[in-house]
């Protein structure tokens, strides 16, 4: 049986009690998770709140949504715009961040503690009668999975609410609440430990560690437990978040050894040999052929609809979104070569048209100002007055045939061919940079359009011409609206670019990318004092 009582509820982002008598318990605890089959729970408690906590408030998509709010990409379509911070207001409390994210992931975080904890308590077997292949297929997954899904909460907490880690740094900035057991009563729920920016990186770092070293590389049917087989970490899983938090750590060396691992020991589950929409349009349990991990959202008994994914992208159910917030930032359309004069001339160039990315996943809204007379059919015109050119907008939501059941892609092996490219680049491999990048955009290459191959045309890169702002440039494009770019910047340590903002570029550590942790936690827990 399930265990029923988590004071760990409201620890952290989540101690909105201050009642002391709440935490005292009226009965035992009844003992959790009887049988193996029942600790399967356990993660998918764990992947739900990561993933899928709710339609309006889905954890992934906010941190998508306020990743993307400070990055240099984006411009905005609402002019004043403050409520999700797009202006990079971060001193000021959000209530998406305030009563969804905080509370959701630290939920998520403290309930995977107590089931680590469980099984740390027992020896590291609490079922000691099953099988050795059974605790290998399943209690070690399971474990491996709570780890992964740990890192993955945490890893949003860093990059939302801690200053970027500086090689080298003392990084002892204390911003966040560093859970690692269950609280035992009022006491330890409110005086939770804040870790330092090097010891809350230093878990994430171990959590992923732990995960590739549990997981399996796949699903084995007959043997796991059939809830594993749709959207759950696997050892692939767990070596991209490494790429990724290497990445951010700035040990390039090591992020492109774990992106190798992905790329060339996935036995041929993993290729960029569909389109670039397969990864952003399965409504079942299927996934695209890159996707390394996704969320299940068409289980409509445990998947939650994503509509707040409309603030970065073009779709609500059934029709585009009158209050879309974001799109493809003017100078950026200007340097990738796809218009020439985006406020002031709406033709589109062939460096655009020849691109998948630009046809699949990306939405052209048209101005607002075309008189009724002069409009198209099968054309989105903008409501919003302000918005006199033409714009374009991110189109990776909502597009699988059971349109709000559409599965959401979080890691794709793009991703990892991109940071391999940098690395290498950084390492002075600029033949190994130059072919991953290679591989990325002949993927989005369409030849009919063209009227050549890639390998024959100007855009296929050497190691006499490729750039940090050639592969920089083609980040941009395949991953926008991810919520990767203010991460790639960090990651590379450079000054962050204004876009939209205000004023010039900002050093990567500014605490102008660092959100405000809710006051409520700074309130109750003891720590902030």
């Amino acid at each position: 049986m399930k265990k029923i009582v988590f004071l760990i509820l409201v620890v952290a982002g989540m101690t909105a009690c201050e009642n002391p008598e709440f935490f005292e318990l009226e009965r035992p605890v009844e003992k959790p998770w009887l049988t193996l089959t029942e600790f399967e729970r356990a993660p998918v408690g764990a992947y739900r709140r990561c993933f899928a906590s709710s339609e309006w408030s889905n954890n992934i998509v906010m941190w998508t949504c306020f990743q993307t709010s400070v990055a240099d990409d984006g411009a905005l379509a609402t002019a004043g715009e403050l409520t999700l911070g797009w202006y990079r207001d971060t001193e000021a409390n959000k209530s998406w961040l305030d009563n969804d994210v905080f509370p959701s992931v630290y939920s998520g975080i403290v309930s995977i503690c107590d089931a680590l904890q469980f099984v740390e308590e027992k020896g590291g077997n609490p079922y000691p009668t099953i099988s050795q292949e059974d605790k290998k297929n399943n209690l070690d997954r399971i474990v491996g999975e709570l780890h992964f899904v740990r890192g993955f909460l945490y890893y949003y907490m860093a990059t939302l609410y801690c200053t970027a880690y500086v090689p080298g740094g003392t990084n002892d900035e204390r911003q966040i609440p560093l859970v690692t057991k269950r609280p035992l009563g009022y006491t330890d729920a409110t005086n939770v430990p804040l870790g330092s920016v090097q010891e809350v990186w230093d878990l994430i770092l171990s959590d992923f560690k732990a995960a590739y070293d549990l997981l399996p590389e796949r699903y084995i049917e007959g043997k796991m437990h059939i809830a594993y087989s749709a959207g759950r970490a696997n050892q692939f899983s767990a070596a991209a978040m490494l790429a990724r938090t290497y990445f951010a750590l700035g040990n390039y060396p090591e992020a492109r050894k774990y992106a190798s691992f992905v790329i060339d020991q996935n036995g041929g589950d993993y290729d960029l040999s569909e389109d670039p929409i397969e990864a952003f349009n399965k409504s079942t349990n299927t996934r695209g052929k890159e996707v390394l991990l996704y969320s299940p959202n068409f289980d409509k008994a445990v998947g939650a609809t994503t509509y707040n994914m409309a603030t970065y992208n073009h779709r609500l159910p059934e029709n585009p979104c009158p209050w879309n917030l974001v799109y493809l930032h003017p100078d950026i359309v200007k340097r990738l070569g796809w218009m020439d004069n985006p406020k002031s001339d709406t033709t589109i160039n062939q460096a655009a048209r020849i691109d998948k990315r630009f046809q699949q996943l990306i939405a052209v809204r048209e101005p607002s100002n075309v008189p009724e007379a002069d409009r198209l059919p099968d054309r989105y015109y903008e409501t919003r007055d302000e918005l006199k050119w033409r714009t374009l907008v991110a189109d990776k939501a909502l597009r699988g045939p059971e349109i709000q059941w559409t599965n959401i892609a979080i890691l794709r092996l793009a991703e990892m061919y991109l940071t391999r490219s940098i690395c290498a680049f950084k390492a002075g491999d600029k033949q190994d940079a130059a072919n991953d990048l290679n591989v990325v955009r002949k993927r989005a290459w369409d030849e009919n359009v063209a009227g050549q191959s890639y390998e024959s045309s100007a855009h296929f890169v050497t190691a006499a011409n490729i750039t940090e702002a050639v592969i920089e440039d083609e980040r941009i494009v395949e991953m926008f609206c991810e919520g990767d770019r203010i991460n790639y910047l960090r990651g590379l340590k450079v000054d962050i670019p204004p876009g939209e903002h205000d004023g010039g570029p900002i050093p990567y550590t500014s605490k102008k990318l660092v959100w405000k942790v809710p006051q409520r936690e700074v309130d109750l827990n003891q720590s902030y004092r």
